[in-house]
């Protein structure tokens, strides 16, 4: 996540989320650990992948590279 990091969003603050859910989702997705992403890790299951482009399910594919994610 660091090139949508450093190229669109100049600075990560979380003063102005009070709720620490939303908190904690914005981190994990800073991170790129999510569940949906990881869980193959935890559960010795194989890397999930995006069922309509056949690559590896990561955050960075499903938020920007994705073309049926994409809103049209």
């Amino acid at each position: 996540m660091r090139e949508i990091n450093t190229s669109t969003i100049p600075q990560w603050t979380y003063s102005h989320v009070r709720d620490r859910l939303a908190q904690t989702l914005l981190a994990r997705l800073r991170i790129s650990h999510t569940y949906l992403t990881q869980r193959y890790l935890l559960t010795r299951d194989s890397q999930p992948y995006c069922g309509d482009c056949l690559v590896p399910l990561t955050v960075r594919h499903l938020l920007v590279e994705c073309p049926s994610l994409i809103d049209v």
